[in-house]
C-alpha cells in the first residue's frame, strides 16, 4: 500500500501494461502537467515520464504563464492551479484520449494489479488518496475513471447506497479480503501482534478505525515515504504488520519478501468502487469493457486466502454489513 512513480505497484503484476500513450504534440505541455499533479513533485513526474526534471519544470512553468494558474500552497488537488480555460483543455485532452480508445485510469498500489495488461487503460502512477480526491480529479478531466476502495471513504455506507459526487457515476466492482502479514521474525519474541502499518489517517479513515477498535495500534507511514522498499523496510524495522490483498500478489511475492501470516487475523472486507464521469459508459466501448474486466478480477483476486483461515477466539471484522455486499451484487448485475 504505498505510492511510487519508479514503481508501478506495491504488490508486483504477472500481466504487462501495453504501449504507452503518446499525447499530441499540442497537449504535451498539458501531459506534463497532468502527471506533475497526480504524482505530487518534480523528481516523481520525471521519473513517470523519463524525462529530466529540468524539462518537468520548463513545462509547468509555460502551462502556469500561458493559463495564469495560481499555485494553491498546501493543497492536495490541482496544487498547481487551475481555472476554467485549463479544465476545458483536460476536458479535450480526454475526448482525444477516447478517440484513441484510452482511458487514463488512477488508483492505489495495493489495487494497480487489477489494470496491469490493460491495452484501453493509460495508467498513472499508483498513489492513496481520500475517495473525495479521486472524485475531484475526474471532475477536473485530470483522470478518467478510479479504482477507489471503501477504506479511503470517510463513513460507512448502509444498505445499497454508493458515494455520490457531482458530475460522477458509481460503478461497485465486488469486494476483496485483506489479511494481515509480517515479516518473519528472528525470534518468537521479536514480533509485535498489534502494531499495524497503515496509511495516514486523513487517507484510509475506515480501516484505521476498524483495526484501532479491534485493539491494534496503527503506526502511520510517513508521506513522504510511500515507495515500495520504504513500507517493507518500516515494517522489517519496526516490527510491524500490513493489511493486503494476496489474490492481488504473484505467485511466490509474498514468501520472496519473507512475509508471513500475521497471527492474529481480524476480517477486513473492503468494497471496491469504479469512478467515472457521467456518460462515459454509455458513450465509450471501452468503458465498459473496462468495467465487465475489472469485475472479473476482483471476482478472482477475492477467492485467494493464506493459511487455512481466521485465528480462533477472535470474532469477524465485517465493517461492510453482508446487506452492502449483497447490494452490490445486485447493482452489478444491473450495470453489467
Amino acid at each position: 500500500m504505498a505510492s511510487s512513480c519508479s514503481v508501478e505497484a506495491c504488490l508486483p503484476s504477472r500481466r504487462r501494461q501495453g504501449p504507452s500513450y503518446a499525447p499530441p504534440v499540442p497537449l504535451e505541455h498539458l501531459h506534463v502537467l497532468d502527471l506533475l499533479e497526480l504524482t505530487g513533485s518534480q523528481i516523481k513526474a520525471a521519473r513517470a515520464l523519463a524525462m529530466h526534471q529540468s524539462t518537468v519544470c520548463r513545462s509547468a512553468a509555460l502551462m502556469g504563464e500561458q493559463f495564469r494558474l495560481q499555485p494553491r500552497k498546501g493543497a492536495s488537488v490541482c496544487r498547481y492551479g487551475s481555472n476554467e480555460s485549463l479544465r476545458l483543455l483536460r476536458l479535450a485532452y480526454r475526448a482525444h484520449r477516447l478517440m484513441g480508445g484510452q482511458l487514463r485510469i488512477a488508483t492505489d498500489p495495493l489495487h494497480q494489479a487489477l489494470l496491469a495488461g490493460m491495452v484501453s487503460v493509460q495508467a498513472v502512477p499508483p498513489r492513496i488518496r481520500p475517495s473525495q480526491e479521486w472524485a475531484q480529479l475526474l471532475s477536473q478531466a485530470l483522470i478518467d475513471g478510479a479504482i477507489v476502495s471503501s477504506w479511503c471513504h470517510p463513513r460507512v455506507l448502509a444498505g445499497e447506497r454508493l458515494p455520490s459526487w457531482s458530475g460522477v457515476i458509481t460503478v461497485p466492482l465486488g469486494t476483496l479480503p485483506l489479511q494481515l502479514v509480517s515479516h518473519t521474525p528472528a525470534t518468537a519474541e521479536a514480533t509485535n501482534p498489534r502494531k499495524v502499518l497503515l496509511p495516514r489517517r486523513n487517507v484510509t479513515p475506515l480501516l484505521h478505525e476498524a483495526l484501532a477498535g479491534h485493539g491494534f495500534q496503527v503506526e502511520q507511514q510517513p508521506i513522504s515515504s510511500q515507495d515500495v522498499p520504504s513500507w517493507l523496510k518500516r515494517m522489517h524495522d519496526r516490527q510491524l504488520a500490513m493489511p493486503l490483498c494476496p489474490g492481488l500478489a504473484d505467485p511466490g511475492w509474498i514468501e520472496s519478501q519473507d512475509l508471513v501470516l500475521h497471527p492474529e487475523q481480524p476480517h477486513l472486507i473492503e468494497q471496491l468502487w469504479l469512478l467515472l464521469p457521467q456518460g462515459l459508459v454509455g458513450s465509450s466501448r471501452e468503458a465498459r469493457h473496462l468495467i465487465r474486466t475489472l469485475r472479473q478480477r476482483v471476482e478472482k483476486a477475492g477467492e485467494t486466502r493464506l493459511g487455512v483461515g481466521d485465528s480462533p477466539g477472535h470474532e469477524p471484522l465485517q465493517v461492510l454489513g453482508d446487506d452492502l455486499i449483497t447490494a452490490s451484487r445486485e447493482n452489478d448485475a444491473k450495470t453489467a
